[in-house]
């Protein structure tokens, strides 16, 4: 008996370590967040007013931009409509993508929403009041300032370049310009979070 208790306790330690390892975990390729941060804001579409909290059933990936962007805009939205669009339908109907202007002087509402319907037609574009957009910018803890001003039609607007994820109103994951790109591992995150 003395031989077979050591055997025994380990295979027991085993055991345990086994059961308490977590099921069909999946490891995340964008940041998972530890401890969820809720986040709300109220902005404008053409159809009138949208708060982020309408979409407590779905998965929403945000993305803060501007319809004059050069360069990180566009080439964001092409990989998030990419990630969008492998996804089943019925996983689509369960993901919302929403573009949200930093540029108010010269996104309204339609703009905003045209520059994001242009990628996908099921795809939100929003904007408002300068105030409305700052506080819809630090609930996720987005920067941006307007730089290389020439005139009121002619500037760029530096901004953060994260995708954002919330689900159930609460913040759960970032994606970094460079990792939005991998549509697979995206759609692998996504699939993961539904």
């Amino acid at each position: 008996m003395r031989r077979v208790l050591p055997f025994l306790i380990v295979a027991g330690l085993l055991l345990l370590g086994y059961l308490l390892l977590p099921k069909g975990g999946h490891a995340f390729y964008g940041t998972r967040l530890l401890n969820p941060k809720p986040v709300d804001f109220l902005l404008e579409s053409p159809e009138g007013p949208v708060r982020l909290s309408q979409f407590q059933d779905k998965l929403v990936l945000i993305f803060f931009g501007y319809a004059h962007c050069p360069d990180v805009c566009p080439t964001t939205l092409l990989a998030l409509k990419r990630a969008y669009e492998a996804l089943s339908p019925a996983e689509q109907a369960r993901v919302q993508v929403v573009f949200v202007s930093v540029d108010p002087k010269r996104d309204s509402p339609e703009v905003a929403d045209r520059y994001a319907k242009a990628f996908n037609p099921s795809f939100l574009g929003l904007s408002g009041s300068e105030e409305a957009i700052r506080q819809a910018a630090q609930a996720l803890g987005v920067y941006y300032q307007v730089s290389q001003y020439r005139g009121p039609e002619d500037y760029l607007v530096d901004h953060t370049a994260t995708t954002f994820v919330v689900q159930g109103g609460k913040l759960v994951l970032l994606f970094s310009p460079d990792k939005v790109e991998e549509t697979e591992r995206v759609v692998a995150d996504l699939r993961a979070l539904l």
